[in-house]
């Protein structure tokens, strides 16, 4: 197997184990008899858990910079519900990352000041997003004053948080509690979006959600 294949197949199946038990709670000696790899093998690639996390996060960069980075060229109300899916998608497909995400931060200084870097790239981008429905209409009683930042703050406690505080409350994390998530993140909206608007997220996000996406 090539370094590349054998390195694919460990972040693969760190994601997975970490994403069932938490990553505290699995061993890179766990993932590498998941790989069958030898842990000389697996240590050869990643030194420690840390790196791994942080190739797994950095994965989880190039998926967001290589894809997410002309929201603004697309203003409407659907892609603001398809923009919610897909965080939506990227928070269930690296779940144990913002479950741990204070944690994994804190006991990383690396991995924060990536996670720091990338976090301000992507206000500006989603910034840039909100001020184009503002332009268009599709936002009203907004500008670019302390509610408008304030409004983007909200979206990404919710965004980044969410998992902890249905950790905090007991409950099982599936696909619709993270739903119920977005649905707070647009609920925050709704005051300031047009009767259309409204009406053309409520029915994306539906249609995106749906169990056979």
């Amino acid at each position: 197997m090539s370094t590349k294949n054998t390195q694919a197949l460990i972040v693969n199946t760190g994601i997975k184990l970490f994403n069932e038990r938490g990553a505290r709670h699995v061993s890179t000696n766990r993932i590498a008899e998941a790989c069958n790899l030898s842990r000389g093998n697996l240590h050869y690639h990643f030194k420690n858990k840390e790196s791994l996390i942080q190739s797994i996060f950095d994965r989880m960069a190039r998926e967001i910079e290589t894809d997410w980075g002309d929201d603004y060229l697309q203003p409407t109300a659907e892609h603001m519900a398809e923009m919610f899916y897909r965080q939506l998608m990227m928070i269930w497909n690296y779940r144990f990352f913002y479950r741990e995400l204070t944690p994994l931060l804190q006991n990383d200084p690396c991995l924060k000041k990536s996670f720091g870097e990338l976090r301000k790239r992507r206000i500006v981008e989603v910034e840039k997003f909100f001020k184009s429905l503002i332009a268009e209409g599709f936002l009203v009683g907004l500008d670019e004053s302390d509610n408008f930042s304030a409004l983007i703050t909200i979206g990404w406690i919710i965004s980044d948080y969410w998992l902890s505080y249905i950790d905090v409350e007991e409950k099982n994390i599936d696909r619709n509690t993270i739903k119920e998530g977005y649905e707070l993140m647009v609920q925050s909206l709704r005051p300031y979006l047009t009767d259309d608007a409204r009406r053309k997220v409520d029915d994306s996000f539906e249609l995106l959600s749906k169990p056979d996406q």
